[in-house]
């Protein structure tokens, strides 16, 4: 037997190289990483167009004979994956070890002199063209490599600087006469005016900002010496709010918020903090003065509502991070428009500056031990949007209605991870973005559920100003007014041109509200609309489920010998097997059928209802389902046998199903324990809203402690229900927001009472008698 060697193929390993960079500006970001790996203070690219060539220095420790000869001549080596830390006490950016093949991704040919603090200076060439060789293999490919005299590095730098006619002040940067000297020739792309203004843009965004100081890059054109010099990051200080999350090795959360939206003065003008009935701590007076304050709470009680074991197993798996989010108004939108009139005292913006900024440096980066990890929250880049907030915002993007969603137009955020501390966010292949694996999806959920701190605080103030504002301006008295110039003419053209004026605006307002209401509802009428669609077939086949078993039992008789039956185990008994399938289809056809009665067409007209005789219907509906999950119903009617309610009975039914829905789901909970009750209890009070007190009760665990607000949960998209892997929300938090829509829609209430354990809401609806 002969064992024989695997090989690679020249043209395969330069592929594979090559194909790590999705453009010649990532080549160049990938050498400038090498440089902040080698300890380097200073990064110099210029671009010289004109003879086709690209040059790279920095100042870093060098390359000694002996490391290009073990290490950067090794394909893939594994040298800073297990030599993390620099002598600089650096985190290393790179760890795959093909980043040399960035060179050959910018020129065919390629020329690096390096020099080490021991003055050991080496000059490494490669012609990148023999890759490309017929038949060829990786170890025939040869690179020269030869011994220089140190004196030649310095005087390099001399004329480069002679020749581009750079400043001298650059020159101090190589005083320690060490780094490395990288000339790339015969280049693949043309480098215009305008690629090289995309590379300089890229690399301003290159690190976060204020937070690299002691790495600076510089960039040249020589065609334009003094267009580029000197990037800077991405600083600024003009935002709305700000937001910084420090979460540490334990999932602890460190939220430190910065409001800078409002002006203070005319908060108190309009007497914001008498009339909000905002009263958590981060609305009150001293507060908004202060402008910055902090919450601390922790990763399990950002993404779920309750202690789930697994979901804490999943946290385990994420590492400490920094994530800091502004939020900035481009103006245009309906609030800039009524901000002149009081609703919303804004501070004065630069709205022209803001956008330039945000059209350049917008979106939610990822920087990786001071390094962008492309293409995240890269402008005109498809991954610009990757927490997918643009589809969140098409829920709500209107600040003054629950459950307001961001635009991504209007964030910058930047996310600060480690190799050491997130082990488990690995490159792609590509080098291009973050394995998608399930701690990174969690990831993703914990960023959003950080941004939707500031979206909730956001939200409330803006609701409650613009409550005020129309309690302050009267909006009913405006719309009577209105109705009754249309009826008369008693005012004067002029007053009632005004009156109308205003109206308008309100009854727009309204509409708009109607509409993005309606936009869910359609949403969700379009569900039902497939499934009363399929009505016939869904009814034949629930018919046929349960019969179907015992028309093949009886078959089965006929040509099985019974006898030979009984020598079987149990779990080969085709019968056995028939009567589990029986018990599975009994299961379904009761799903069947609750779902065929909530659609029927007699639901959907309006009548007058018997509460009574409704309620024992529900119950009969749902008591197969419930008992299943030891689940007990209990309806108390008291003396009542008629309590008559006019509406569409499909309008109780979202009532009640969700309210029981939502029970049935809080005891799968892990804190849930004890009996499994849900109790509904009615009352006519005349004297109490002239309407029908029901009381809804569970003995579930309750709302989780960690909600301030508990009418939260009747906000659109609210939702406590996430994958326990990847935290990814699986509620649609649209059952409890139905649950209100509907109740309000009667001009009923409901009200929700403390019960804990368990929950308990009173739902009042109008009586007819």
């Amino acid at each position: 037997m002969e064992y024989i060697n695997f090989t690679v193929s020249a043209r395969t390993a330069r592929l594979i190289g090559q194909e790590n960079f999705a453009n010649a500006e990532g080549a160049v970001v990938e050498l400038i990483k090498n440089s902040y790996d080698a300890d380097a203070s200073v990064a110099m690219v210029i671009i010289d167009s004109r003879n086709d060539k690209i040059y790279i220095y920095d100042n870093g420790e060098g390359m000694s004979e002996n490391t290009i000869r073990k290490n950067w001549m090794t394909i893939g080596t594994n040298d800073k994956k297990l030599n993390i830390i620099s002598n600089n006490n650096r985190v290393k950016t790179g760890a795959k070890g093909i980043g040399r093949f960035a060179l050959d991704r910018i020129g065919k040919k390629c020329k690096l002199l390096s020099i080490t603090t021991a003055q050991e200076c080496v000059l490494w060439e490669v012609d990148w063209s023999q890759f490309e060789s017929k038949d060829a293999i990786i170890s025939e490919i040869k690179a020269e490599l030869s011994v220089k005299d140190g004196t030649i590095f310095k005087n390099e730098i001399l004329k480069i600087v002679s020749l581009f006619n750079l400043s001298e002040d650059i020159l101090i940067n190589w005083s320690d006469n060490k780094g490395t000297l990288i000339e790339i020739t015969d280049l693949r792309d043309t480098w215009d005016y305008n690629s090289i203004l995309s590379l300089f843009s890229n690399l301003e965004s290159l690190t976060p900002p204020l937070e690299n100081s002691l790495f600076s890059i510089y960039l040249y054109d020589s065609d334009e010496i003094n267009q580029f010099g000197k990037v800077e990051s991405a600083d600024f200080d003009d935002y709305d709010y700000k937001l910084v999350a420090d979460v540490d090795e334990y999932q602890n959360v460190n939220l430190t918020i910065t409001r800078n939206e409002l002006d203070i003065d005319e908060l108190r003008n309009i007497d914001f903090f008498d009339l909000t009935k905002l009263d958590e701590f981060q609305f009150s007076q001293k507060v908004f003065e202060e402008r910055t304050f902090q919450i601390k709470t922790t990763l399990n009680n950002l993404l779920t509502i309750g202690k789930s074991h697994d979901l804490n197993s999943s946290l385990l798996q994420i590492g400490p991070f920094k994530f800091t989010f502004y939020y900035l108004r481009r103006g245009g939108g309906q609030e800039d428009k009524e901000s002149g009139i009081g609703k919303y005292p804004f501070k004065s913006i630069n709205y022209r500056d803001r956008n330039a900024w945000l059209n350049k440096f917008g979106g939610i980066k990822i920087f990786r031990d001071n390094f962008r990890v492309r293409p995240y929250g890269e402008v005109g880049s498809s991954s610009w949007d990757w927490l997918e907030m643009g589809r969140n915002a098409l829920k709500n993007p209107t600040v003054t209605r629950p459950g307001y969603r961001v635009r991504p137009q209007q964030v910058y955020g930047a996310i600060n991870i480690s190799r050491i501390g997130n082990i488990n966010f690995d490159d792609k292949s590509s080098r291009e973005g973050i394995q998608e694996n399930s701690s990174f999806l969690l990831f993703k959920e914990i960023i959003k559920s950080i941004i939707n701190v500031y979206e909730s605080d956001r939200n409330q103030i803006m609701i409650s100003l613009k409550k005020i504002y129309d309690v302050k301006n009267k909006k009913e008295k405006v719309k009577n007014d209105a109705d009754d110039i249309v009826n008369s003419k008693t005012a004067t053209e002029t007053e009632n041109e005004n009156v109308l004026k205003d109206a308008i605006k309100i009854y727009k307002d309204e509409i708009d509200e109607l509409i993005d209401e309606q936009k869910l509802l359609r949403v969700l009428a379009s569900t039902g609309l497939i499934v009363t669609s399929f009505t016939h077939e869904l009814k034949n086949l629930s018919d046929n489920l349960v019969p179907r078993t015992e028309d093949l039992k009886i078959s089965l008789i006929k040509c099985i010998d019974t006898e030979k039956l009984k020598k079987l185990p149990e779990h080969f008994d085709p019968y056995q097997m028939l009567d589990d399938m029986r018990s599975q289809d009994l299961r379904l056809k009761s799903w069947l059928d609750f779902a065929l009665s909530s659609v029927r067409k007699d639901k959907r007209k309006r009548r007058m209802i018997n509460l009574v005789e409704y309620i024992e219907i529900l119950e009969r509906s749902w008591s197969s389902l419930l008992s299943r999950r030891h689940i007990t119903l209990l309806i108390n009617k008291y003396m009542f046998t008629e309590v008559y309610f006019k509406g569409f009975e499909i309008d109780l039914d979202g009532i009640f199903n969700n309210l029981i829905s939502n029970s049935v789901d809080a005891f799968s909970r892990p804190e849930s324990n004890g009996d499994r009750i849900i109790k509904l209890s009615f009352v006519l009070n005349l004297q109490d809203f002239n309407g029908i007190n029901i009381l809804y009760e569970d003995s579930g665990p309750g709302l989780d402690s960690q909600i301030t607000n508990p009418y939260r949960i009747f906000e659109p998209f609210f939702t406590t229900k996430r994958d326990v892997r990847t935290g990814e929300e699986i509620g649609t938090g649209l059952g409890l927001w139905l649950v209100k829509s509907t109740i309000d829609e009667y001009n009923g209430k409901i009200e929700l009472i403390e019960n804990k354990p368990g929950f308990a809401a009173k739902i009042i609806l109008p009586h007819h008698l």
